[in-house]
């Protein structure tokens, strides 16, 4: 052979595989907000150097799931209110921007992917199977982000979507609601779509959101109380 038709095939960097482990860590709750990261700790438990853990905590800071402060090392996000609202505005000026860029182009195909992602949902539901649901839900919104095309929207998307992971399973873990009421909005979104309704989009991502942003608002609140019961308790 002439000329190689492939890459070598490269293994995925400690760095990469410490962010992913961190992240999901965090996104589950099991790094809790405000805990404080220490660098000598994950490398321990991971078994790597200092280097790709230094390099994967900015990582982690840049999508805004972990605060480094100098001389005091790195501590989990803690979220607030006002921070849930600013997450899912963003994500309504990022779904509508999508939607507007990809609503004239979709195809037959592109529908059956997305009514194919919702089944592979209810299933999970059906199953209980929370992270399937997580992961199945947020690839259904992915799709749309990525068929855009559009570089800086799939970027911006890229680096908010594992602060809204960490929501939801906030919202999971402290508010009561209808997890198969996601399965109805996803109809919603495709039949929008399908009838290239831009306003109908829009509007659904609106309510959507907005609903969601206020039951992630009520489980912090819940949480917040147990959180002050059990400190009283001590």
């Amino acid at each position: 052979m002439s000329e190689n038709r492939f890459s070598l095939i490269r293994p995925v960097s400690f760095r990469d595989q410490v962010v992913e482990q961190v992240r999901t860590a965090i996104i589950e709750g099991r790094l809790k907000p405000n805990d404080h990261i220490t660098e000598m700790e994950l490398t321990a438990e991971l078994g790597v150097s200092r280097t790709p853990v230094r390099e994967a905590l900015i990582l982690l800071q840049s999508e805004g799931l972990v605060l480094l402060t100098p001389h005091r090392g790195a501590f989990v996000r803690a979220f607030d209110e006002k921070a849930a609202a600013e997450i899912f505005s963003s994500r309504i000026t990022l779904e509508n921007f999508a939607a507007e860029l990809v609503i004239d182009h979709l195809k037959a195909h592109d529908y059956d992917h997305l009514s194919a992602l919702n089944e592979r949902l209810r299933a999970a539901m059906d199953q209980r199977d929370f992270k399937r649901i997580r992961g199945t839900d947020m690839e259904f919104h992915h799709y749309l982000i990525g068929r855009s095309g559009h570089s800086w929207l799939i970027r911006s998307w890229n680096e908010l979507v594992a602060q809204i992971a960490a929501l939801l399973y906030m919202r999971a873990e402290g508010s009561a609601y209808d997890e198969y009421r996601a399965i109805q909005d996803h109809v919603t979104i495709i039949e929008a779509l399908r009838s290239r309704d831009l306003d109908a989009v829009t509007a659904a991502h609106r309510q959507i959101n907005g609903r969601v942003a206020a039951e992630v608002v009520a489980a912090m609140r819940r949480l917040g109380g147990r959180a002050a019961e059990a400190g009283g308790e001590g």
